[in-house]
Order: structure tokens, then C-alpha cells, then sequence
């Protein structure tokens, strides 16, 4: 992304208002997250029992001292070096808007297989309208097992949608429901 684009998205994400994001839970069992690093919400959420992949270890950096009884793992999620059926759950927080629908694809695939039968996979994610070259949001996140976490995310404006992720998710063998559907993000959870 050039400077005029991350000029963009910061004065997008600065002119609209923070969005409110309340973690009650995060599913059971033993969870993988999905693009884990950065600020760790779930890695923060959810302690001892998620194991948290990133693909960049700049990313992990970041994140590792926030939750330090975590694994924090490199990896790729296209292809994740753990057996089949290793997980009771998945989650993603704000990942998906970093791939490509086919990236994202192949990740949900490859998540279903290290799924174990009837595992979850929550979905955190942006909705995102193509309208500039640049798109961002705010965020304050908050859960009785955390402090209150204020963050950005952004990327380079691509249409994503609930539907859209629910289509990709019934392709790679989930049933979704969108849980919460909010004018800027929407939480779907995936079985």
C-alpha cells in the first residue's frame, strides 16, 4: 500500500465511529485462531486453550506479550501443519478481510480439516463496500476476561459481505449463521 492509500484509510477509519465489539465467549475447546497476531483479542480472550497462527511473524511479535501462556505458531492457513481433527474450534477476528476470496477458500478448508466432528468456527470480520482504494475500522473490544482493547485494522478496499463469507463457508462443508449483522462488521458462527 502506498502513503497516499494508508493516508486514506486512516483518515476513513478516523472519521467514522469506533464500533463496539462485546466478547462474552469464545467457542469451547481447544481453539486455533486464525491470523492471530497483532493485538491477540482471542489469544487475550481465551488464554491457555487457543493456539494462534499467523503468517507473519512481525505480527506475532506484536501479539506474543499480550497473552504469554499461548502458543503463537507461524503458519499459513492454506496449509496448516497440524494432524486432521485436531481442534475443537476456529476462530478469526478480523482476518478474512486480509485474503483473497480464494485465499479464504482454501483457509476455511483447511480449517474444517483440522476441525474435529461437529467443531465451531466464529468468524469476526468487516463488511466492506469498495468504494475508495483504502478502507479501515475502529474498534474497541471488550470481555470479562480482558481490558478493553482499542485497534484499527485496514487494508486496500475490497467488497467482502456476511453472505459472502456464508457462500465460501457452505463450500468448504460448514452450515453458517450470521449471529450479529452490524452496519460496519458481523459475527457469523460456522458448524
Amino acid at each position: 500500500m502506498n502513503l497516499l492509500s494508508t493516508v486514506q484509510m486512516i483518515f476513513a477509519a478516523l472519521t467514522k465511529p469506533k464500533q463496539h465489539i462485546s466478547i462474552q465467549q469464545i467457542p469451547k475447546g481447544l481453539v486455533i485462531d486464525i491470523g492471530g497476531g497483532g493485538e491477540g483479542v482471542i489469544a487475550q480472550a481465551g488464554g491457555a486453550r487457543v493456539v494462534a497462527i499467523d503468517k507473519h511473524m512481525s505480527e506475532i511479535h506484536e501479539a506474543r506479550g499480550k497473552a504469554l501462556d499461548v502458543p503463537w505458531i507461524v503458519a499459513d492457513a492454506t496449509a496448516l501443519p497440524f494432524l486432521s481433527h485436531s481442534f475443537d474450534s476456529a476462530t478469526a477476528f478480523f482476518s478474512c478481510m486480509y485474503m483473497s476470496s480464494d485465499v479464504q477458500e482454501q483457509v476455511f478448508r483447511e480449517t474444517r480439516r483440522v476441525l474435529k466432528t461437529g467443531g465451531e468456527f466464529w468468524i469476526w470480520d468487516a463488511l466492506i463496500v469498495p468504494q475508495s482504494k483504502a478502507f479501515a475500522i475502529r474498534l474497541q473490544v471488550d470481555s470479562p476476561d480482558i481490558h478493553t482493547i482499542n485497534t484499527m485494522y485496514g487494508v486496500k478496499a475490497r467488497g467482502q459481505s456476511a453472505a459472502g463469507i456464508g457462500s465460501l463457508l457452505r463450500q468448504a462443508g460448514f452450515e453458517s449463521e450470521v449471529i450479529t449483522d452490524r452496519k460496519d462488521w458481523f459475527l457469523i458462527q460456522a458448524r
